[in-house]
């Protein structure tokens, strides 16, 4: 019970602050509208503007963006921090790559995948992928190097070492990192939708940045949050119950 009144705190203190700048006319509904505004505009684009169908596009282009970072970026993560010429040959190109600005590859997107769910899932991708890579590679490095010792000495081959030590040991922190790179994922989903889109909640709050509906935008973002924090909670879920002895 403590633990959810002092994570629902900071909650309950930004819905305060919010209440008083906005009842108390500091700040005008066009910047920051009422939170009633907002609940009502949630209320509207599920019943109206059918935005169910919406957060499932977007649900499924950063799901599918998601899974292809982990399947790609973890082998390459793993050879990069447990051998030298893995890390010489793979941590260079991510290293330079991961300062790149990703919403500059989105006409490039665009252009090569065209304007449909390619394009999304592409750009979410590359605002994930190479910062798990090196994530990955982290946590592969940190394991002591006693537990590899221990199995060369008793005849373990590499297959058997990478298999049975190394990831074993590496598993809890390369969940860790997937559950970090989920994050990404959802706050790359509004820069994948802000162009050449037809749906999606980021093309719904550019939509209505258009029209200046600034209660949907923030619905819009409220969505975002909600479905950010389910997926955390989720993995977090997990943790605990695959890793109960950490």
């Amino acid at each position: 019970m403590k633990r959810f009144l002092w994570g629902t705190a900071p909650f309950g203190l930004m819905l305060i602050v919010w209440a008083l700048l906005t009842s108390g006319g500091w700040v005008p509904d066009i910047f920051l509208p009422s939170i009633q505004s907002v609940f009502r505009a949630l209320f509207t684009v599920f019943a109206q503007d059918h935005y169910l169908t919406d957060v499932w596009v977007s649900i499924y282009r950063v799901l599918t963006a998601f899974v292809l970072s982990v399947l790609l970026a973890i082998p390459l993560g793993m050879t990069a921090g447990h051998t030298r010429r893995g890390a010489e040959v793979i941590e260079p190109a991510v290293g330079f790559v991961r300062y790149l600005p990703v919403p500059a590859f989105v006409p490039l997107c665009i252009l090569w995948f065209g304007l449909g769910d390619n394009a999304k899932i592409v750009v979410i991708f590359l605002g994930t992928f190479f910062q798990l890579i090196l994530l990955v590679s982290d946590v592969a490095r940190r394991i002591p190097m006693a537990y590899f010792e221990a199995g060369l000495t008793l005849g373990a081959t590499r297959q058997q070492i990478v298999r049975r030590i190394l990831w074993p040991a590496s598993l809890p922190g390369i969940v860790s990192a997937c559950r970090t790179a989920l994050g990404w994922a959802w706050t790359y989903l509004v820069v994948a939708e802000i162009a050449g889109a037809t749906s999606g909640i980021g093309f719904r709050i550019m939509q209505a940045q258009r029209y200046v509906e600034t209660p949907k935008v923030f619905a819009g973002i409220v969505i975002i949050g909600l479905l950010g924090m389910a997926t955390d909670l989720l993995f977090q879920a997990f943790y605990k119950w695959r890793f109960q002895w950490l």
